[in-house]
């Protein structure tokens, strides 16, 4: 069986439930992973970090992964996705069985053909969300395999959820309709302590604000005494949390509750968790170009900021006009302009799957695709603990 040393240029993409809470991850590969890029992806790259928290569906040869080689990984976090041609074929059902025995989840891709006889072992299905079009025999295996299956779609569709699938991926935008996203007044308000603290306003008149508001006080306390931020002792009022984190920080736990849970609701934002992982992947990318720190906080705004628009529903020149941002951060989000503005566009690309331009966007950033995909994934691990938190 042969393996290789070489890390695949990824892309990674949060999978979300009906109730829109983050689920699971869904990585995409310019090649289907073996043994030896499955280790490295877990080890070197440091994904098995994430896979306490999330699993993943990674796409896979799974005639190259090796059961007996990858005993020391967390396979029961795993999802390997393959076509289902691979998945029909009977001489492989003996590797899938043994696949299945050593716990990985199988996933197949694509609409199987209707006469196909898909391997007992295979339990969930990705497939274009094919709405009221899809095929009996679809419907039939949706029904008959216990999933989680998988609606991949557009950011420009949303997913009714009267259907057989039990999570979703590339839905975000069309399910952040602005009726979706909680109280506006509250929305107003966090834009206000955006400005207050943009404006580097009086710390007394920052505090006037969360005392006028019990609910979100509460939120900025969990926020900051989460694993995300793991203050050295407990916050236990605002004013301590206003101290210890600083204006900077403050900026970024304010931005972050732009996109929380509404109060009293069951539904999450589906924007938090690519907001949160465009944050924190832009500032990785700023650390790695050896920028300093107040561009590191500055391409982390640029990623929280750059999805505004579809939160509020209006353009974001509206929104961005009170804020008094530094100019690089502006030109980024409206043109997509300088070096934030590249970084954005490289996101960008890697949320679309782009790989080839994507190869382009890193080559001309000079990262390469292991150093891509270890900052990727640890954006990815820091974005699903604040969700948990928002």
């Amino acid at each position: 069986m042969k393996t290789s040393n070489a890390i695949p240029l990824i892309t990674l993409a949060p999978v979300l439930d009906a109730r829109h809470a983050w689920v699971a991850l869904r990585l995409t590969a310019e090649a289907p992973f073996d043994t030896a890029g499955l280790q490295r992806l877990i080890e070197d790259c440091s994904l098995a970090g994430v896979l306490g928290t999330l699993p993943c569906i990674v796409p896979a040869d799974p005639l190259r992964i090796d059961p007996a080689l990858t005993k020391d990984l967390p396979r029961d976090r795993l999802i390997l996705l393959f076509s289902w041609q691979t998945g029909a074929e009977a001489a492989h059902r003996e590797t899938l069985q043994a696949l299945r025995k050593a716990g990985f989840g199988l996933m197949a891709a694509g609409v199987p053909a209707e006469n196909a006889a898909l391997a007992p072992e295979i339990t969930s299905l990705a497939v274009a969300c094919p709405g009221s079009s899809a095929p009996e025999h679809l419907v039939r295996l949706l029904v008959e395999r216990p999933g989680p299956h998988l609606a991949l779609g557009t950011t420009e569709k949303v997913c009714p959820g009267f259907c057989r699938f039990h999570w979703l991926a590339g839905h975000y935008a069309g399910m952040a309709l602005p009726t979706m996203t909680g109280d506006p007044a509250m929305r107003s308000q966090l834009l206000r302590l955006l400005a207050l603290i943009t404006a580097d306003a009086e710390l007394t008149q920052i505090e006037a604000v969360f005392k006028r508001d019990a609910y979100l006080s509460y939120k900025l306390l969990r926020l900051v005494n989460s694993v995300a931020f793991m203050p050295r002792r407990r916050i236990e009022n605002f004013s301590q949390a206003l101290i210890m984190l600083g204006r900077r920080q403050l900026l970024r736990w304010v931005t972050l509750l732009l996109f929380a849970r509404p109060p009293g609701s069951e539904f999450g934002n589906p924007l938090l968790p690519l907001a949160a992982l465009r944050g924190q992947l832009l500032e990785s990318i700023a650390r790695r170009r050896g920028m300093t720190h107040d561009q590191f906080d500055q391409a982390f705004m640029t990623g929280m900021f750059s999805l505004l628009d579809q939160l509020f529903g209006q353009p974001l020149a509206e929104i961005l006009a009170p804020l008094n941002l530094a100019k690089e951060i502006e030109q980024a989000l409206l043109g997509r302009h300088g070096e934030l503005g590249l970084f954005l566009k490289t996101a960008e690309t890697a949320e679309q799957d782009d790989l080839p331009a994507l190869a382009a966007a890193l080559a001309s950033l000079g990262i390469d695709r292991e150093a891509w995909a270890a900052m990727l994934i640890d954006a990815a691990g820091w974005a699903a603990r604040v969700g948990r938190e928002a």
